[in-house]
């Protein structure tokens, strides 16, 4: 009769290492469905925010020249500004004053080009200098 107890007793306690790997799985995954949301919820937001109507600062384009380095086009409160941006800071690089420049950054941002505009701005600017268009 002593084995019968044995067993009885053994069914009856929970098994405290496989209930202890569940809740510690589940917790992980919870964490990690909480870390996706955000993400994607920095995105979307950062986004939605980016160039909206009614704001005094649009960037009107960007181009990346490492991946952690790029050169922006904004437009603040109508005037056209080139900034540097690196993880560390932000540099102003020029203001565009000719008549000219603004024309074509106007008319390419009219047609809707504004994902391209920076790139062709400066494949128009560099015509002439000596250098071959690709």
């Amino acid at each position: 009769m002593g084995g019968l107890a044995e067993t009885s007793q053994a069914i009856s306690q929970p098994d405290l290492w496989g209930a202890g790997l569940k809740a510690f799985g589940m917790l992980c995954i919870v964490v990690a469905i909480l870390i996706l949301v955000l993400f994607v919820m920095k995105r979307f937001l950062y986004l939605k925010g980016g160039s909206g109507h009614g704001q005094f600062i649009k960037i009107l384009s960007s181009h990346h020249v490492t991946p952690k380095e790029r050169i922006a086009l904004i437009d603040v409160v109508g005037e056209k500004i080139v900034i540097g941006i690196t993880p560390n800071n932000i540099t102003f690089l020029t203001k565009i004053e000719k008549s000219e420049a603004l024309g074509r950054i106007e008319s390419l941002e009219a047609s809707g080009a504004s994902h391209s505009l920076f790139a062709g701005f400066l494949k128009s600017s560099l015509k002439g200098k000596g250098r071959n268009e690709k």
